[in-house]
């Protein structure tokens, strides 16, 4: 891929999460640390969505949400370009092959593997129960998959080589599920950890979108909860506390990466089968998907790790990102 533009395809809100958004912005920031490249994001999602690739430093072609894959190349089509990266859930093969024949050149991140692929290079971070999707893909197209793959946000690095101290005593517990309408597992850990509200401090992280009807009902049920949007310091939330809740996406890496003894709710149904892979290799417990489990389970997985055991369990995940997978997803796109 030339040293020119960078163009960058992407999706992200309240419904298809905001994993996608931080990752290809995260990528595109280490892009500009390699070399002078000019930037380009087509993105699709709401006012939130574009003002933050846009706060960011970023130009933004702003698509309509649900777009034609007819309607995305009238607008595409103004941009030459000889490559392009996408990470969106929808990431069919038309939309694909689209993207391909106008960019020439065509870069998927996708931790699903849930479509068929014409595009040159597809990533996945992830570890799945099977990559069969593989073998009805253009047999042109390269796959590179695994953690190794993970893209692990430079903020985190300082984390791996840390030793970190474990208290005997749960007292700061952080919830975070991304930035998704997840009002229902925000909720549940709310209820679940009303039961500790004497003795346990909690932080919830909802994301960059509005959500002052969701703080309101948390902090009836939590009065003393802290309670933030977007932040820029999540990294050192997950190192100051002593347990987490989190999804089954990319915030289940962070807590891996900062050792952070943790429990996994799933929040989108993409994600059931990534958390269920995750905790069979790293032990770290997954209680299933937000609108399936119960108060009463979540209390009862936060029983077994408050005595500080939930410390013994990162023994199966402190290892697991190494760190380098910008630097290998770079080479793979770019070369050297």
């Amino acid at each position: 891929m030339p040293e020119e533009i960078l163009y960058f395809r992407t999706r992200g809100g309240p419904v298809h999460g905001w994993g996608n958004i931080i990752r290809l912005s995260s990528f595109a920031d280490y892009c500009l640390t390699r070399s002078d490249y000019e930037i380009q994001f087509f993105a699709e999602g709401p006012k939130d969505v574009i003002d933050y690739l846009k706060d960011k430093g970023f130009k933004v072609v702003e698509l309509p949400e649900d777009v034609s894959i007819e309607d995305e190349y009238e607008i595409i089509s103004k941009y030459p370009g000889s490559g392009v990266i996408m990470e969106m859930l929808d990431c069919n093969y038309n939309r694909q092959k689209m993207l391909k024949d106008h960019f020439g050149q065509l870069f998927v991140f996708d931790d699903l593997l849930d479509h068929v692929y014409c595009a040159d290079v597809v990533i996945c971070g992830q570890v799945l129960p099977g990559y069969s999707n593989k073998e009805i893909s253009d047999k042109r197209t390269q796959f590179f998959m695994g953690y190794e793959y993970f893209l692990c946000r430079p903020e985190f690095e300082k984390y791996i080589s840390r030793s970190r101290h474990y208290s005997k005593r749960i007292e700061k517990i952080l919830v975070t599920f991304g930035g998704g309408q997840y009002d229902i597992a925000y909720l549940k850990a709310a209820y679940a950890l009303a039961k500790y509200k004497e003795t346990i401090t909690p932080t919830f992280i909802l994301g960059y979108a509005v959500q002052d009807r969701l703080k309101g009902e948390i902090r009836e049920v939590l009065p003393h909860a802290k309670i933030y949007g977007g932040v820029k310091n999540i990294d050192e939330l997950f190192w100051q506390s002593d347990l987490a809740i989190v999804s089954g996406g990319y915030s289940k890496f962070e807590s891996a990466v900062t050792k952070t003894p943790s429990i996994i709710i799933s929040v989108q149904w993409h994600q059931i089968p990534l958390a269920e892979e995750f905790s069979k290799i790293t032990r770290m417990p997954y209680i299933g998907y937000m609108s399936y489990i119960t108060v009463a389970k979540l209390t009862e997985t936060l029983n077994a790790l408050s005595d500080g055991s939930g410390s013994k369990l990162v023994e199966g995940y402190s290892n697991i990102i190494d760190g380098r997978g910008f630097e290998r997803v770079y080479s793979i796109i770019f070369g050297g």
